[in-house]
């Protein structure tokens, strides 16, 4: 079933199971997202719990003119904004990571080096303003094509190829100029 299809069948039914499979469709790319936005997994965990409530609960005011995936994203974007607005944080103060997440088992070198340069690029896009680490979050990180990208920012198509040049190029230079 589409997600269309999911939402009316959940509103005529009322059947939990539909909203169940519509969330698992969609929570990976989201926490996905909001991660690329706080830098923080237990913020991130809680972002995205609230996105869903906050989708889930205004479901009837999916209209469909766009797709689910964009309207669901853009709830997402508005919450984590409005959390990092709050927390007065556009240049991101790193958190803790989470504990529990699988970590795989490279040799002692590698994972020197693996946790070296994500701790580099963490504190890069950390740096970037929030415009421009959304932009790279969704059109880079998240795969989204640039024109749903936009819809989700409510921009046009040109600010958005123009969001994420300017990430990548503060990023290039945040990172020394690695290519």
């Amino acid at each position: 079933m589409t997600d269309s299809e999911l939402i009316r069948e959940f509103e005529r039914t009322g059947d939990p199971a539909r909203l169940n499979t519509l969330v698992g469709r969609h929570i990976g790319r989201v926490r996905g997202m909001i991660y690329a936005m706080v830098l923080n997994d237990a913020d991130a965990n809680d972002l995205t719990q609230e996105v869903f409530l906050k989708a889930v609960s205004n479901i009837g005011r999916f209209r469909g003119s766009a797709r689910f995936s964009t309207w669901l994203h853009r709830i997402a974007m508005n919450t984590t904004r409005n959390f990092i607005r709050k927390k007065g944080r556009d240049r991101l103060v790193l958190g803790d990571t989470d504990p529990d997440r699988p970590d795989p088992a490279p040799r002692p070198g590698e994972r020197l080096m693996a946790g070296e340069e994500e701790q580099l690029l963490t504190r890069a896009l950390a740096a970037l303003p929030p415009r421009l680490r959304s932009a790279f979050s969704l059109v880079v990180l998240q795969d989204m094509p640039a024109r749903e990208a936009a819809r989700v920012e409510r921009c046009f198509l040109s600010t958005m190829y123009r969001r994420v040049d300017a990430a990548r190029k503060a990023l290039r230079h945040a990172l020394g100029g690695v290519q």
